[in-house]
């Protein structure tokens, strides 16, 4: 199983040593590289395609991704540990203060920034501040934008777009077009990231894909239903804590609570006759056993917790806490 209580347990001494080591002919290149962009460009979406395996969830409403999450490629000329990265946007609430701070952390801590675009929609001005912020010299990084989505676009407005972008961003590495949906260019995207990541045996064990533990995947699998099934501002004001994750052998049993920060919400996800909950659960079951190999126990309850995105403490004790990343 390539999940994990803890990523440091990838870092003791084993096969991963063996990756780059020695190979003086075609030095071997690892590091990390920061996915950051406004909500809903696709930065989760392009990290899955890359692994290989669905590592985060993705969903159509924006601020889906909550917290840094890791995703592991390793082949035999690099291992790269991409980041990816809560939306950068503007929000009063504390949850999207947190999601902004982790976001900009994971870029300070980078080897390599890589900042991403819905190219088929016109550039907008929070992704253009965005890029200014990122083009003024503070971080010294190499930079790749990544114009997302262009199986979408319209061809004859990519040429342009990328002219000002280069405007934009005269210092930055390269542009690249992609479709993370599609898997267009991002061989051509790994091959651009490489030439900027340090030389270096790999870090991590090559059968590793992601840091997160199967107890936090069994929450976000949740939550990515509740967003799928729900509509309007409800999936914002919901989370999912994993009250007990068990591993019994042969099936993993798991007991789920859903917050929600308003009473009026509670029936309008349980659902009539409880069947907005049953299809939820049905579908995280369905995505857990096919990842965790296993067959799987899912018990879910809903739960009112006033305002819960909004305290601190009840924010860290869900790992939403700016300083928990």
């Amino acid at each position: 199983m390539a999940t994990t209580e803890d990523i440091n347990k990838s870092q003791q001494p084993n096969k991963a040593s063996e990756l780059g080591k020695d190979n003086k002919e075609t030095p071997y290149h690892c590091g990390t590289v920061a996915l950051l962009g406004v909500p809903n460009v696709g930065k989760s979406t392009l990290m899955n395609r890359i692994i290989g395996a669905k590592v985060a969830i993705v969903t159509p409403k924006p601020q889906t991704t909550r917290h840094r999450i890791l995703g592991i490629h390793t082949d035999e000329q690099r291992q790269i540990i991409f980041v990816d990265t809560p939306g950068i946007h503007k929000g009063a609430q504390q949850l999207n203060r947190n999601m902004v701070r982790v976001a900009y952390a994971a870029a300070e801590e980078a080897d390599v920034l890589a900042i991403m675009q819905d190219a088929s929609k016109p550039l907008d001005m929070p992704t253009k501040k965005l890029i200014e912020r990122f083009a003024d010299g503070r971080l010294k990084q190499p930079r790749i934008h990544v114009l997302n989505k262009v199986d979408r676009a319209d061809k004859s407005r990519l040429l342009p777009r990328l002219k000002q972008l280069q405007q934009l961003d005269p210092g930055a590495k390269a542009y690249i077009p992609v479709s993370a949906r599609k898997g267009t260019q991002t061989d051509s995207l790994l091959k651009e990231l490489t030439k900027y990541l340090p030389e270096q045996p790999a870090i991590h064990d090559p059968d590793w894909f992601t840091d997160q533990s199967q107890r936090q995947l069994a929450g976000e699998y949740v939550r990515e239903q509740v967003f799928l099934s729900m509509h309007q501002e409800i999936p914002f004001q919901t989370a999912v804590d994993i009250e007990r994750f068990e591993d019994l052998g042969d099936i993993i049993e798991i007991e789920a609570v859903i917050l929600v920060g308003s009473e009026r919400h509670k029936p309008m996800l349980i659902g009539k006759g409880g069947g907005g909950m049953k299809a939820v659960g049905t579908k995280a079951r369905l995505g857990l056993e096919e990842i965790l190999g296993c067959r799987v126990r899912l018990n879910i309850w809903v739960k009112v917790d006033e305002d819960w995105f909004d305290h601190p403490g009840k924010l860290i004790e869900l790992g939403l806490g700016a300083g928990n990343e």
